[in-house]
């Protein structure tokens, strides 16, 4: 049998021939090419291409007769099922596709936060007293959708949800209170002793990042890098401190906070472990009603 002539009539037959009978006539279609008394059937249908070679074979005293030698099937369809909304759910094992598409919004994350006194500012606050080392953030995601430029499957728009819990460690012999209608910071004397103040809260956001990666390492693995706005609906906003050493109390609740802020939210990894940078736009106090600094915090992410 002569490959060459057989593949030559693989690729130039014409699948416009009447299907079999056993087939759907409307789903399949099959043509056959005979070279040399050996045949190759093309099979085209139900979103793949079937290809199979028959080779005549003669037997001592029968019929010469036709048996299959080889059998290949060429997937052609195009992903285009949506998702489901089981897809979005965290923990759901999903189908990984090579070249396929993979957002990244934060599955767990942990990182340091920090007011400072100005957008893009690394360095301490003047009007927040603040350990850094002792300041901090850890979310979850809880839902995570995306829309992918299928003409380009570099890039895509992801869009999640995740709800965490944000601790500022307020340093010195200070804590922050309510008073006069505002939030300020109180400066303890030789009665008062406060150690250990804090300001918390919980928060739900709710990113939307525009997401360019490339697959690398034999298309195993990724870089990505994504930037876009972030909503953060906070909530449970309230102080503590150590009073004469103390246990822990609560001494101020809401702080005149602003129960909305947003961030400008930026990441980059490799694979499923990355780092993100978010920074607030505006200041956490409402105007006029506490110290006019504006959060940020940065760390690690593990992406599922």
């Amino acid at each position: 049998m002569n490959k060459k002539i057989i593949l030559a009539g693989m690729f130039l037959a014409i699948a416009s021939f009447p299907a079999l009978a056993q087939e759907k006539a409307d789903t399949l279609r099959r043509a056959t090419v005979e070279t040399r008394g050996d045949s190759v059937i093309i099979r085209k249908g139900e979103g793949d291409l079937r290809i199979r070679i028959y080779e005549e074979q003669a037997e001592a005293g029968k019929e010469p007769r036709e048996v299959e030698i080889y059998e290949g099937i060429y997937l052609e369809r195009e992903d285009d099922e949506r998702n489901a909304f089981l897809d979005a759910l965290p923990f759901i094992p999903k189908k990984k596709k090579q070249n396929a598409y993979e957002p990244h919004n934060s599955g767990l994350y942990f990182g340091f936060a920090r007011m400072t006194d100005g957008f893009m500012g690394f360095s301490d606050s003047k009007a927040f007293p603040q350990d850094l080392s002792q300041s901090w953030e850890f979310g979850i995601n809880l839902l995570s959708a995306y829309h992918n430029f299928k003409k380009n499957p570099h890039w895509g728009v992801n869009f999640g949800l995740n709800w965490g819990y944000r601790s500022f460690n307020i340093d010195g012999n200070v804590a922050l209170v309510k008073e006069d209608g505002r939030s300020a910071f109180s400066a303890g004397d030789a009665d008062t002793r406060y150690d250990r103040s804090r300001l918390r809260h919980f928060f739900f956001r709710i990113p939307v990042t525009v997401e360019w990666q490339q697959r690398i390492s034999n298309r195993q693995r990724l870089i990505f890098f994504n930037l876009g706005p972030e909503f953060e609906i906070r909530h449970g906003v309230k102080s503590f401190t150590h009073i004469n050493g103390g246990k822990k109390k609560r001494i101020g609740k809401g702080m005149y906070a602003n129960p909305v802020g947003v961030s400008l939210l930026a990441q980059a990894g490799y694979g499923n472990l990355g780092f993100y940078l978010r920074y607030n736009l505006y200041s956490f106090f409402q105007k006029s009603k506490g110290p006019d600094v504006e959060p940020c915090s940065f760390g690690i992410a593990w992406y599922w």
